[in-house]
């Protein structure tokens, strides 16, 4: 597998972020320290590294984080884990990260806390991308499930709520083997926002091809 290192040529480490990041990164950006909370920002950083550096392992949820403005934590989350992607592609030093920050108009403390947590976690960011690469997964086939919490003669309670088990794989051209790349549960409502990205990306690339 190409590496980063390989595969990918400098690129200078004063790039300009408002020309690489999306408005739904930079929105999510600017969530924290001001929807959200500091100390709720704090645990969401936090849980998005751990996110970026162990994305196959199975980290604990923590509740706090979507117990109020749940939508707005997940954008948050999801700019980070994207920020943290693109600081380190780019070779950035926490200076540089925070300067781009500071462009931005994201919260201070916000700044303080992207910042540190970057800088002490840099080599372990830098090495998670060299284990990556530029290879993304090719997805060919998706399989799903519904699954509900149902009483039991152990339990007397239920929250009878259905959640899809959705797993997204693809078949290797030699054995037909069919190889898992990703498996993830949603309820009805993350589905069909899913759903409507999806469209949405359909909708793009299209519009892109006939220009």
């Amino acid at each position: 597998m190409a590496t980063a290192a390989a595969s990918c040529p400098a690129v200078e480490a004063d790039t300009d972020a408002s020309n690489l990041i999306s408005a739904t990164v930079v929105a999510g950006l600017k969530n924290l320290g001001t929807i959200l909370t500091p100390p709720i920002t704090k645990i969401l950083i936090a849980n998005s590294l751990k996110l970026t550096l162990h994305p196959d392992a199975t980290i604990a949820p923590v509740p706090e984080i979507y117990a109020n403005n749940a939508a707005s934590a997940k954008q948050s989350e999801y700019a980070v884990v994207a920020l943290y992607a693109l600081a380190t592609k780019h070779a950035w030093d926490g200076l540089t990260l925070r300067h781009q920050l500071e462009g931005l108009a994201v919260h201070s403390s916000a700044v303080d806390e992207l910042t540190r947590v970057y800088e002490d976690n840099r080599k372990d960011l830098v090495l998670r991308q060299l284990q990556v690469g530029h290879n993304f997964p090719h997805i060919t086939d998706v399989q799903w499930r519904i699954v509900c919490d149902v009483k039991s003669s152990t339990s007397a309670t239920s929250t009878g709520v259905a959640q899809f088990c959705i797993n997204l794989g693809r078949f290797q051209q030699s054995s037909g083997e069919r190889i898992t790349i990703v498996e993830f549960v949603c309820n009805a409502e993350e589905l069909h926002s899913l759903i409507n990205r999806l469209k949405e990306i359909e909708r793009h690339c299209n519009q892109m091809a006939i220009r």
